[in-house]
């Protein structure tokens, strides 16, 4: 994995460390490691996948958004190793491919692999605790979340959080590829790729206004009859809110902190104020030069390939 670390920032209750992983040989994966700054461990580790949200006239998209940088910094204050790390072709992903590659089948491959290499990262750190692995991120973050807790058996607790649709795959070909939803004459969606997670505990937060809005009357009760068959319904919950929209706003961010909590073995007392509601002011929200593994110039490692045709014959290479 070769990891490539910046200077580590002391922050309140946590630190943040930007890095990079080379996922396979030449492609690198840029994100920011957020550890408690108390205790040797182990920690349980959760991956923080992003959706495709951007902020007008600003550079904070991405993993860079402060609601991204809010739940990273909020778990580890509760005492987890978190990873927030980027899309394929977006962020510094585009020092080395051109973002019209996001929009392709192989941004698909790239980001369901990248994952699996972000566990094997995480895994491979003493202080984290292997049988402890969350995963949990929103919209394009959120199809990234339970394709992973589909393939991979090591992801213990997932929260997808406003995706879980029978009757939207996302809009966006890195969450459908090939497409994946048409893998036979039937074809799927994802409430049976979300329900593929059981019986592990699982959390889908939904809301009023885009494609979740039938998630409890339809969605969830199909998913729940797939952990029955295991006899695990109490492992999977729905957060269903009503009036509101497509985001990882507090409310929704909450109620994934109290899960993941539960789940994970978590310090909730860390991150509340005395009335024990939940505070986010004292986390640091840092600027985009901040959490740029390569600087601004994009001084990518020697070696570090560049393009469609160079990534394709790396992938080629490995079969």
């Amino acid at each position: 994995l070769n990891p490539i670390y910046t200077p580590k920032r002391k922050m309140d209750g946590y630190t943040v460390e930007t890095v990079a992983i080379e996922t396979i040989p030449g492609v690198y994966l840029c994100g920011s490691l957020y550890r408690p700054s108390k205790g040797k461990g182990p920690f349980p580790a959760i991956l923080s996948p992003h959706g495709h949200f951007s902020e007008a006239d600003t550079n904070l998209y991405g993993r860079y958004r402060p609601d991204q940088q809010y739940r990273c910094a909020m778990l580890a204050k509760m005492g987890a190793v978190v990873f927030s790390y980027e899309m394929f072709a977006w962020g510094e992903s585009r020092l080395q491919f051109d973002s019209e590659l996001h929009r392709t089948g192989l941004a698909l491959t790239m980001q369901t692999l990248n994952s699996a290499r972000v566990i094997d990262f995480l895994t491979s750190l003493p202080y984290v605790d292997g049988s402890r692995i969350g995963i949990t991120g929103e919209s394009g973050g959120g199809t990234q979340t339970f394709l992973a807790a589909a393939i991979d058996d090591r992801i213990t607790v997932s929260v997808p959080v406003v995706m879980v649709s029978s009757y939207f795959y996302g809009g966006c070909p890195c969450e459908s590829g090939l497409p994946v939803h048409s893998c036979t004459e039937a074809g799927t969606n994802n409430a049976e790729i979300a329900a593929m997670a059981s019986p592990r505990p699982m959390l889908v937060i939904s809301d009023g206004s885009d494609w979740t809005q039938n998630v409890p009357g339809i969605e969830f009760p199909f998913i729940k009859r797939v952990y029955s068959l295991y006899g695990n319904t109490e492992n999977v919950e729905n957060v269903h809110l009503q009036s509101e929209g497509h985001d990882y706003g507090p409310s929704k961010r909450f109620a994934m902190y109290r899960f993941m909590a539960r789940h994970l073995g978590l310090n909730l007392k860390a991150v509340c104020d005395k009335a024990g509601n939940f505070d986010e002011s004292k986390v640091t929200i840092e600027k985009y030069d901040k959490q740029l593994v390569f600087g601004k110039p994009g001084n990518l490692p020697a070696g570090a390939i560049r393009g469609e045709k160079a990534i394709r014959e790396v992938l080629q290479s490995l079969r």
